[in-house]
């Protein structure tokens, strides 16, 4: 009995190691950085307006946050404003390697102000994107 338990919590922890990984979906993108979101990641609350998701900036160039440290790809969890037309990043971390893979060279998890969306940017884009999700 006790050996069917453990094969039992074994084959439970094995197919939720798969649940922890992001599936990354490509939305946006320009010459140097292709973005994508997490949609399993999004969350609304419906009484505020305010929308919570994953997004993924990866790049073609290496860019420079130091002397000592550059990034091609930056994972940020994201809070969007759909009633203000606003954005404010919640947590994010630079990684040396493509698609959030490789050293972390940065990483902040601190709430950061709210921003306005600039019309015909990438940003807009992700922020009608994150307010049309579940609306049907």
């Amino acid at each position: 009995m006790f050996i069917q338990r453990i094969v039992l919590v074994l084959i439970i922890l094995s197919c939720s190691v798969g649940l922890a990984q992001a599936e990354w979906e490509e939305v946006a993108g320009s010459d140097n950085v292709t973005v994508y979101i997490d949609p399993t990641t999004h969350r609304t609350d419906k009484k505020s307006g305010l929308v919570k998701m994953w997004v993924l900036y990866d790049s073609t160039i290496v860019t420079k946050l130091s002397e000592r440290s550059s990034f091609l790809s930056l994972r940020s969890h994201v809070q969007y404003d759909c009633n203000g037309e606003r954005v404010r990043s919640l947590q994010a971390s630079y990684f040396e390697g493509h698609m959030a893979d490789g050293k972390v060279v940065f990483s902040s998890s601190t709430e950061g102000q709210w921003h306005p969306v600039a019309p015909g940017t990438i940003g807009e884009t992700l922020r009608e994107l994150a307010c049309s999700i579940g609306k049907t």
